[in-house]
């Protein structure tokens, strides 16, 4: 299996070209898919995630031409569509390995694919401690991480197929040392929140995260229903990572960001953002790939962000 995982439109349309499949390229508001369309924001924010669609619907298409092309980070979305695609996973439709246990090749994990789809696009409110396959995605996001090169890329498809053919009995002290790194990751964020975050005319910028806390800042109020800005602390989020220099914009659901920014939500405001090449869906997204924003930038389009909160409570 090869991944190039690039920010550059030019590289991505090159390697389909070569015949490269493209697995999340969405890059400066475009979508750059194959007959697969393995995307899901911009344009086509209406399809499912591309775990689900990889798995269930394509899986083991690209098998004989493992060469995959992704835009930005090879988050859990990606990287479990491109190991499904390239049949590296267990599936009721998989071929067994020589030597390979059946009823572990052939189990379906359809379940883990939906849960990183609703973790990829509606993940607030949804305690992945007490979720069927959440410790399992805890798991596999504490060994790889948010890969952003090449190589660590490659490295996150292949985790997958590690971990969902692995023994249990030896996954068991990894599951629960990943608990721990859970409990640590939430108290992280809310030391974040006070030490770091800025509160500016309806808009919470966390300056410098040290981590992903967006399920802490939106701070909800559990009495009123979650698709009302209401119900939220904080509705409209934005993290400025402390180590790459990229802004994520956020808003707990689609409900929420269309009450506040009207139809369409986040898309509306992507345009209006300098520098050019915004990009996301309805209620998350962020900078344009690959820019290193400086705090000035950041707090330019936080302000402009501001703006455009006309719902927004002060």
């Amino acid at each position: 299996m090869e991944l190039t995982l690039t920010n550059d439109a030019d590289e991505v349309r090159g390697l389909m070209a070569a015949g490269w499949c493209p697995v999340e390229c969405s890059i400066g508001g475009e979508s750059l898919v194959d007959s697969l369309v393995m995307d899901h924001h911009g344009p086509r924010s209406d399809l499912e995630c591309v775990a689900i669609r990889a798995y269930r619907d394509h899986f083991g298409v690209r098998r004989a031409d493992r060469r995959f092309v992704g835009v930005g980070t090879a988050d859990a979305d990606m990287s479990f569509a491109i190991a499904a695609l390239s049949g590296m996973l267990p599936h009721p439709d998989a071929a067994v390995p020589s030597g390979g246990l059946a009823e572990v090749w052939t189990r379906d994990w359809s379940d883990l694919a939906a849960l990183i789809g609703r973790m990829d696009t509606d993940p607030i409110g949804l305690d992945l401690t007490q979720v069927a396959q959440g410790p399992l995605l805890m798991l596999w996001h504490a060994l790889v991480g948010q890969a952003t090169d090449s190589l660590r890329g490659a490295a996150a498809v292949h985790a997958w197929t590690s971990l969902l053919t692995a023994p249990p009995d030896r996954l068991a002290p990894l599951l629960t040392a990943t608990l721990e790194v859970e409990r640590q990751r939430i108290a992280q964020a809310r030391e974040d929140l006070d030490e770091r975050g800025l509160e500016l005319d309806g808009v919470l910028l966390v300056m410098g995260a040290r981590g992903w806390g967006f399920d802490v800042w939106y701070g909800r109020d559990e009495g009123l229903g979650g698709d009302v800005a209401a119900a939220w602390q904080h509705p409209v989020v934005m993290r400025w990572d402390g180590g790459d220099g990229a802004v994520t914009l956020g808003c707990p659901n689609k409900a929420v960001a269309e009450a506040i920014f009207g139809a369409g939500g986040l898309l509306t405001v992507f345009p209006a953002l300098e520098p050019n090449g915004w990009g996301g869906r309805e209620a998350v997204g962020g900078s344009p790939r690959g820019l290193q924003m400086t705090e000035a930038m950041v707090m330019a389009a936080a302000r402009r962000v501001a703006e455009l909160c006309g719902s927004c409570r002060p």
